[in-house]
């Protein structure tokens, strides 16, 4: 099919979507709330480039940056994600170093400023009954639907990018952090009543609150990103048979609610190694998978294009847990290089980091990231990159928003 010839990012990351090809391999950075930056890499970036702005969250409990629009642009991302600030300054509620969220979950804060599960509600419940009788929440109390409607239509007027609307974490995770890890992994094992149970209830609770949502929201996005990690480094890390009996008829509700109040397209994040429910996601509906972990077990990029490119986007592949790191910029642009070889020919694969990048990630390789996604997508030759990738940048001139 013909290819438009200089598209814009949102005709990027739709036709990415479709798997159809385009003028350049799209680009994602800092435009979902799982290819964003942890806040100490994002503020080393910004001080490796010369710039001097307030530090903006995307999500102050996982410590990730809402990337402004001025270093988006100069990086080349296709993507916006939809925002509602936090209060400036922040308020205390929200920095307090151990915190209790509306489903009554307790988080303590680590060294690393990132958050944990210290507690959790229903780790003592032993029947069905004790689920009956919990102070769940109201969906109302959720999110805030106009806040989040409003920030999505004033980006839709800003750019011409693809814009994403990140919805709240998945059943897999809320029952995880309800139940606890372990506890939770007992009862898909040991208990199918009352993991079945407490399933259906916070799925009842998930689509009340997602509905308002994306109907509040319409046409104003291109991406709705719904991350459930069901897998983990060597495999799945339940059941497979139980994830097809208890999870994914409820993943499957979830979808036909999207896809009954919203026209974008559907992202699934999931860690791991989720080659074994690629069947089942593109069953689904799944246009894309995300993160593409390609350190896990059976995630070779090739033969992932080759059994599953013709049914799903690709959305990542950009190694987090050694390449970006611990490489060289020339190792980080190689690997950009091998994945867009394996991913991109036919269309239907986006360049980005596997999940967030974290704070060990050096400036240096966050650039090289970005220039080889211009050089190797087809975008552009990727000089004004090399007076930060190459040395520190003294002398050259600040990022603009080319």
């Amino acid at each position: 099919m013909a290819v438009k010839e200089h598209m814009n990012g949102r005709e990027r990351i739709i036709a990415a979507l479709n798997r159809e090809p385009t003028d350049g391999v799209p680009f994602d950075i800092g435009g979902t709330n799982v290819t964003s930056l942890n806040v100490r890499a994002h503020n080393k970036l910004e001080a490796h480039l010369g710039i001097e702005s307030p530090t903006s969250y995307g999500n102050y409990r996982s410590q990730r940056t809402q990337m402004s629009e001025s270093l988006s642009r100069f990086l080349g991302s296709d993507v916006r994600r939809v925002h509602v600030p936090y209060p400036t300054p922040l308020p205390e509620e929200v920095t307090k170093p151990i915190q209790v969220d509306e489903w009554g979950v307790e988080w303590r804060q680590a060294d690393s400023g990132l958050y944990y599960v210290r507690s959790s509600p229903l780790a003592d419940a032993a029947t069905t009954t004790d689920l009956e009788t919990f102070d769940w929440p109201d969906s109302a109390d959720l999110v805030s639907v106009e806040e989040v409607a409003e920030a999505a239509r004033a980006l839709r007027q800003k750019t011409d990018c693809a814009i994403s609307l990140d919805l709240p974490n998945g059943i897999v995770h809320l029952t995880q952090y309800l139940r606890g890890f372990e506890q939770w992994l007992i009862d898909s094992a040991m208990d199918l009543s009352f993991f079945d149970t407490l399933l259906e209830r916070v799925t009842e609770i998930y689509i009340e609150t997602i509905r308002p949502l994306l109907t509040a929201v319409g046409d104003t996005i291109d991406l709705v990103t719904f991350c459930d990690d069901i897998a983990m480094q060597s495999g799945p890390f339940v059941d497979p048979r139980v994830y097809r009996r208890c999870i994914k008829p409820r993943h499957a509700r979830i979808l036909r609610a999207i896809r009954q109040t919203s026209d974008a397209g559907v992202m699934f994040h999931s860690c791991g190694s989720v080659a074994w429910v690629l069947p089942d996601l593109i069953d689904m509906g799944i246009d894309a998978i995300n993160p593409v972990q390609v350190s896990a077990a059976d995630m070779d990029t090739r033969s992932l294009k080759r059994e599953f490119g013709d049914h799903i986007c690709f959305w990542g592949g950009i190694d987090t847990q050694r390449v970006l790191p611990f490489g060289t910029p020339e190792e980080v642009e190689e690997e950009v290089r091998r994945r867009i070889e394996d991913l991109a020919p036919g269309g239907g694969y986006v360049i980005a980091s596997v999940h967030v990048i974290q704070q060990e990630v050096p400036p240096e390789n966050i650039l090289a990231m970005a220039r080889a996604a211009h050089i190797y997508g087809g975008r552009s030759d990727g000089s004004r990159f090399l007076p930060y990738v190459d040395g520190d940048g003294s002398g050259a001139t600040q990022p603009s928003d080319r």
